[in-house]
């Protein structure tokens, strides 16, 4: 299963080129299944794996520093003080994925009749882990907020209490995707770069991806793609804009989803340029969480679509975005899995000013894009997007052959993957 030392008795740390394969079985595990993808990975590289021979005994009051389980083979929980206290635990069932030793007295042991392998984790790490990622699970967005703002925000919190939360695509991509399907020769590359044009299409074939994940998630579209499987992809290709056809209530409502869906989609779009440049992020990934990281606007702008009667100007609508996008939208994408870097750029994108330490990340790409777009295309006289010449994030992204000084030359690169998609959709 793994790739470590096989001598019996013998533990061995884990190597690069077997974390995956770890980081798979860990997310099956209760309770390191707890801890989110990050905290995972790093109570994996500090695992050892553990071959142990027949007929070898095993005290629990020396295994409690670890969270243990088997990965291979079976063992027996022994009680020393009641013989009747006998428990078998083999590998690839249920109980497998408990830790084996359930109580640590001196009476318990674990024994083998055959060879097994055990999978052991730090406890004390998985304490400080799981202790660290509740404590940063609770912020406090401290926003000032209006009456009509409260009425989406109520809308939106009555809306994940019935589990009736959805989004709105864009006009025509129904049609869009239904030609696409129909030609018959579309394949993976085409079919997600495709999916990937809308938004809310996005984030519903995400949503459905993650719910088979197991506690793991997927980051590209076409990681997506792979796990429904095309046939099932296709299907809600058509059936999603079908049924989350954006249909506006009123002149102001219609001119803000306009704009918010270009924004949205140049973000993306530049996202994916920029990680051309940056080694250890991908293109494909950049594009999707540039696409996802305004997701809370979308649904501020559906829910006031529902409350048309207060939101017929463009001052009121522009307001509630701006105060709720990043609490509802880290909120969506927590609640349908996505992965941390979706809700960190959610989060974070917009903080213009935060301290740039550390590698490039993609929500650093999110924030490039943001900048770059309101030095040449303003969508506002009053701007709420800085100058980038007073901002950290330019020099940090200049070492990596970024110039954010050079917003026309990012834009230009942008458009041709823009005509790329819309090529793609036009056939």
């Amino acid at each position: 299963m793994f790739n470590f030392d096989s001598k019996s008795s013998a533990a061995a740390d884990t190597e690069d080129n077997d974390i995956s394969e770890l980081m798979a079985l860990a997310a099956r595990l209760s309770p390191i299944s707890d801890l989110n993808e990050a905290n995972r990975q790093t109570i994996c590289k500090s695992a050892t794996i553990v071959n142990v021979n027949r007929s070898t005994a095993l005290a629990a009051n020396k295994e409690h520093r670890w969270l243990t389980y088997i990965s291979e083979g079976q063992v027996e929980v022994r009680n020393a003080k009641d013989k009747e206290d006998t428990q078998v635990v083999e590998a690839n069932t249920s109980r497998a994925t408990q830790p084996v030793l359930k109580e640590f007295t001196q009476h318990h042991s674990i024994a083998t009749k055959t060879t097994a392998t055990l999978v052991r984790f730090g406890q004390e790490l998985f304490d400080i882990l799981l202790k660290e990622q509740q404590k940063n699970a609770t912020k406090a967005h401290d926003v000032r907020v209006y009456e009509k703002d409260n009425v989406v925000f109520d809308s939106i919190v009555e809306a994940f209490e019935n589990r009736t939360v959805n989004l709105s695509c864009q006009s025509g991509v129904n049609q869009k995707i239904a030609a696409l399907i129909t030609r018959g020769s579309t394949g993976i590359p085409e079919l997600s770069l495709a999916l990937a044009a809308d938004p809310a299409l996005t984030a519903h074939t995400m949503h459905e991806a993650n719910k088979l994940a197991a506690g793991e998630t997927t980051q590209t579209m076409r990681g997506a793609i792979t796990r429904l499987g095309v046939e099932s992809v296709n299907q809600l290709a058509l059936k999603i804009p079908a049924e989350q056809k954006w249909q506006p209530s009123n002149p102001a409502i219609e001119q803000h989803m306009a704009g918010y869906q270009r924004r949205t989609t140049l973000t993306a779009a530049i996202c994916k340029v920029l990680a051309k440049s940056v080694p250890h992020l991908t293109d494909e990934r950049a594009h999707l969480i540039g696409l996802m990281a305004d997701i809370g606007e979308l649904m501020v702008i559906s829910h006031a679509n529902k409350h048309a009667d207060q939101f017929n100007d463009a001052e009121s609508l522009l307001g509630a975005s701006r105060n709720l996008r990043e609490a509802v939208g880290s909120w969506l994408l927590g609640a349908w899995g996505f992965n941390e870097n979706f809700i960190e750029a959610a989060e974070s994108a917009r903080d213009f000013y935060r301290n740039h330490t550390g590698e490039i990340t993609y929500a650093d790409l999110v924030t490039a894009a943001l900048l770059t777009i309101e030095s040449e295309l303003p969508e506002e006289e009053n701007k709420s997007v800085p100058s980038v010449v007073n901002l950290l994030l330019p020099r940090k992204l200049q070492q990596a052959g970024i110039d954010l000084q050079n917003p026309q030359y990012i834009l230009e690169q942008a458009a041709a993957e823009l005509n790329e998609l819309q090529h793609l959709m036009q056939q």
